[in-house]
């Protein structure tokens, strides 16, 4: 990340720091599951910047659907090159008001309000490399028909991985934007997608458990989900799927409903469009 010279308040940009800590393997079966999207000490993780639900694979903090306002992205109408922007000092934009840091290498400003700019991204960082492996065109070596690269790690410690599904399909997610499945790597596990439309990333630490809306604070930004309290993505193998989970607890797919994660990718999102146009 960047900020803006704290001290002098001139236009000369400077490296700003900032810490994450989080567990690189998140447990799905959390009984406070699911949890906010801001949190980080719940999970046993660590941040320096406040309004961070992850951080990308570049450092770039994640950051919610919204800005400034209780409205999601494009909502507001905010245009975003890559996905991100930088946040003025909000109540802090005159060099007078602002504290001159300390000298040496201890603390320094927060971002934000009191503190230096800080660039971040709200929705997909297009410009990145896992991005770029499915869009740049078949004739320059793109691979659409792979599931997704990791983007970045949510706080609780799950990963975010690009738009598509293996074979290119639509991630079938809950309404915290995550889903069980199968990753680029084969193994299945918990993950999120990062999407065009809101919550971009996710809404809330997942698994939803068609709970959402309890972790939301004023709009609500959940994804519409897969109409189970469990989303697996269609064509996931249930044995697979149990031996992960067992890890944890062996009992506790039995719990919870599930999608008909058993029908071809095909079916699933026809029956979900069907689903769709019915509600409209």
């Amino acid at each position: 990340s960047s900020g803006i010279n704290a001290e002098y308040g001139g236009d000369v940009w400077i490296p700003l720091t900032a810490h994450y800590k989080m567990l690189l393997k998140g447990n799905p079966t959390r009984s406070d599951r699911p949890g906010d999207m801001y949190d980080a000490t719940t999970v046993g993780g660590e941040k320096t910047v406040g309004p961070a639900t992850g951080v990308a694979i570049n450092g770039i903090s994640v950051q919610g659907p919204n800005d400034a306002g209780d409205v999601s992205i494009d909502e507001a109408g905010i245009q975003l090159t890559c996905g991100g922007h930088v946040t003025p000092p909000l109540g802090n934009t005159k060099s007078s008001n602002r504290p001159k840091p300390p000298p040496g290498p201890g603390p320094k400003p927060e971002p934000g309000p009191g503190g230096p700019p800080l660039y971040h991204f709200h929705k997909s960082p297009e410009c990145l490399i896992p991005f770029l492996n499915a869009s740049i065109g078949a004739e320059h070596g793109a691979k659409p028909f792979i599931h997704g690269k990791v983007m970045g790690w949510a706080m609780d410690g799950f990963k975010i991985f690009s738009y598509q599904d293996v074979g290119g399909a639509t991630p079938i997610v809950d309404e915290c934007g995550g889903h069980f499945g199968p990753t680029d790597t084969g193994e299945i596990e918990y993950h999120y997608h990062s999407r065009a439309i809101v919550p971009y990333h996710l809404a809330c630490q997942g698994p939803s458990l068609s709970n959402c809306n309890n972790t939301q604070h004023g709009t609500n930004y959940c994804h519409p989900g897969c109409g189970a309290d469990v989303c697996v993505q269609p064509g996931t193998d249930e044995g697979a799927l149990r031996e992960y989970l067992d890890q944890w607890d062996p009992t506790w797919l039995d719990k919870y409903t599930t999608n008909n994660y058993k029908e071809s990718n095909f079916k699933a999102i026809k029956r979900l469009f069907k689903e769709l146009i019915e509600a409209l």
